[in-house]
This record gives C-alpha cells, structure tokens and sequence, in this order.
C-alpha cells in the first residue's frame, strides 16, 4: 500500500476525527505512520491508519494495528500484508461504548470473583470481553512506539485483561 509518513501530531488529529491538510497530489487508499521523532508521549516510526484522498480531502477509513514504518520523505509503498486493519478505532467514540458496556457488565455482576476482586473471563460474555481484549492488545504494541522515556505513559494504561 503506498504509505506516507507524517508528524505524530498530524496522525493523531486524523484518528480522532479532524482534518489535516497533507497537501499530496494522490487519489487513493493511503497507510499514514508517525514520523520518526522523539516527542514526548507521542508515537514514532508507527503505521497508524489509513484514509482515502482525492483533491487533497482525506476521509478516515481505518486504524491499523501498530507496526513499525522506517521514515521516508516522499510517498512509499509498505507490503500489505503487514497491515492489519483494526475493527474499532480505539480513539474514536467506539472505544467510550465498549468501555462503558464493560463498566455496565461489571456493576451489574454478583458472580464469584478473582483473589484480586475482579470478573474471571469466563463469565463475562464474548460480546463484551473481546472488544475489550482487542482495546488491551491495540494499546500495548501503541505504547512500544511512544517515546515513554520516564514510563509515564506506559505507566497510564490498564489493561482490564492479562494478555
């Protein structure tokens, strides 16, 4: 797929929603990765998504599983089967009503629990925990290409399964 490598700022606007001007005369499916750089708390060298572009409008079309994209300066091509299309974007409002039909599950639940308090996997529908598994799994390869050089960021994330 050809692939264009941007700042970080820019991928982020786009996964959530806004528009950014790349200002590339191409029409067509595009892989977007964040540049390489050393932004605090932001990724680096990463695919992230990919979107349609036609007379220099970009639509969003999918987040993509992290995988690491060396930067080039000009429009590239990335083997596609290295591309792996994610069926949610994680940071989009899909993620809030995953989270939420979780916290719902959980505050409704009188189930036998854990040592730890929490829900063992086998008793929370598959409807409801894999979403939340693939939300774990999209997050921890993410936080392998964020310059996290005091652990902050890696620090923040809580994942509701051990995978």
């Amino acid at each position: 797929m050809k692939t264009l490598s941007i700042s970080p700022e820019k991928l982020l606007t786009i996964l959530l929603g806004q528009p950014v001007d790349l200002n590339l005369d191409y029409t067509g499916l595009l892989l977007l990765a964040a540049e390489k750089n050393t932004k605090y708390h932001l990724p680096s060298e990463m695919a992230g998504s990919i979107i349609y572009i036609e007379n220099h409008d970009n639509t969003f079309v999918s987040l993509v599983h992290p995988f690491n994209v060396p930067t080039q300066n000009q429009l590239f091509d990335v083997d596609d089967n290295l591309i792996h299309r994610e069926p949610y974007n994680w940071f989009g409002p899909q993620s809030v009503v995953i989270e939420k039909k979780m916290q719902d599950f959980a505050a409704q639940y009188d189930g036998p629990t854990t040592e730890n308090g929490a829900i063992p996997r086998h008793f929370i529908p598959d409807n409801i925990a894999e979403p939340v598994i693939l939300s774990d799994n999209y997050w921890q390869d993410y936080a392998k290409f964020v310059n996290d050089t005091d652990g902050r960021f890696a620090s923040e994330l809580k994942p509701m399964f051990n995978i």
